[in-house]
C-alpha cells in the first residue's frame, strides 16, 4: 500500500462474496492453505462457526484481515488468523483477534484455543501478548513440513 493516506477499515461478519479474497490470502500465507470450499462450509454453519472480516476500499468490499473460530460448548477454538500481504503490520492482527475473542465471550466462551507453529514468532508474540499460554504440543501436525503445533489456551475470557 506504499505510503498512501491510511484507509478506514470496517469489521463485519465474513460474507460469500468474500471468499475468492480469502482463499486467495489463504495461498499467499499458509503452507496447509484452506480451500474456498472449506470456508464455503463454514459459513453454511452460523450456529458453530463465526468468522469476521476487516474489509476496506470502496463499499469495503476489500479484504484485509480475516479470521474465525468454533464454538464448542463453552470454548472458542481458533482456526484462522490471516492479513492481507499488503496490510501487515498495521496492527490488524491484533484488532482483528480482540474483535474475535470479544464475539466468543458475547456467546458465552470462557476459554479460547488454538494451534501455532513454533517457528511462527510474530504470531507467537501476538497470542502470548493477548493472555494465551502454551499448554501442550501436537507433533508433525502441519502436512506441509511436519512442523509441530504448540497448542496454546487463554482462560477466563
Amino acid at each position: 500500500m506504499g505510503e498512501a493516506a491510511p484507509q478506514a477499515l470496517s469489521l463485519r461478519p465474513l460474507a460469500a462474496g468474500d471468499l475468492d479474497q480469502v482463499a486467495a490470502i489463504e495461498r499467499a500465507w499458509s503452507g496447509t492453505p484452506w480451500s474456498r470450499g472449506l470456508f464455503e462450509a463454514e459459513l453454511a454453519r452460523p450456529d458453530i462457526c463465526h468468522w469476521l472480516v476487516l474489509a476496506a476500499g470502496p463499499g469495503q468490499a476489500q479484504v484485509a484481515a480475516y479470521g474465525g473460530f468454533w464454538k464448542a460448548v463453552d470454548e472458542a477454538h481458533f482456526t484462522n488468523i490471516a492479513v492481507h500481504p499488503e496490510w501487515r503490520r498495521r496492527g490488524l492482527g491484533r484488532q482483528l483477534l480482540l474483535a474475535l475473542l470479544e464475539r466468543g465471550k458475547a456467546l458465552g466462551c470462557v476459554s479460547a484455543t488454538l494451534e501455532v507453529r513454533p517457528s511462527n514468532a510474530a504470531a507467537l508474540a501476538l497470542y502470548q501478548g493477548q493472555g494465551f499460554e502454551a499448554a501442550a504440543m501436537r507433533p508433525r501436525y502441519y502436512t506441509d513440513d511436519g512442523e509441530d503445533a504448540l497448542i496454546l489456551w487463554k482462560r477466563g475470557l
